[in-house]
């Protein structure tokens, strides 16, 4: 009869995607202008960053745009995969239709996405800037683990070398900017002067 109770449990309370994550998914916006305004497929889900947005999951790719007055648009695209919480439904045919019908099954790629605005109409000098700014960031926010353990040991390694010749910056001053920066994006800005 145990058995039978425990069976029956585990076919109906299914580790389910709709149960335990819900139909939309939380996003955090950051950027290096403030203030711009975050649209996902079409609707409006910030009117100024930093921001956090719940947006309805979905099988498809989603399509974020970033628009600011004097500043390019900016559009990326932001993969879907399968909720690995929708694995546990491969027992009951039922909590996986759940999950299909309401796009639970899904996740989107990314929790938190960094948007890199272009001014529009620039000089070749401020292009280069703006690359060399893009360069930094992109290397702060993808090994913000890497430079954050380097910036407490007493020697700088490979990663914070590397950042002292994209900034051409001083090494020992990096590491003092790492320790203050609690997360990623605030690294990038701090690092490329934005507020």
């Amino acid at each position: 009869m145990n058995k039978k109770f425990i069976v029956l449990s585990v076919l109906t309370l299914t580790a389910c995607g709709t149960v335990f994550n819900g139909s939309s998914q939380s996003i955090h916006f950051e950027s290096n202008v403030k203030n711009i305004s975050i649209y996902a497929n079409g609707a409006l889900v910030c009117s100024q960053t930093p921001c956090q947005a719940d947006i309805d999951r979905g099988s498809g790719a989603l399509t974020i745009i970033a628009k600011a007055d004097g500043y390019e648009d900016n559009i990326q695209q932001i993969k879907t995969k399968i909720n690995t919480t929708s694995w546990g439904n491969l027992i009951s045919i039922y909590s996986w239709t759940t999950d299909f019908a309401t796009s639970s099954m899904w996740k989107y790629s990314q929790d938190g996405i960094y948007i890199n605005m272009k001014k529009a109409k620039r000089s070749k000098l401020a292009d280069t800037g703006f690359i060399k700014a893009s360069k930094i960031r992109h290397f702060a926010l993808h090994n913000f683990a890497a430079l954050k353990s380097e910036a407490l040991s007493p020697a700088a390694g490979e990663y914070l070398r590397t950042l002292g010749t994209l900034t051409q910056k001083d090494t020992a001053e990096l590491a003092a900017v790492i320790k203050r920066s609690p997360t990623e994006a605030a690294l990038a800005n701090n690092l490329t002067g934005v507020n």
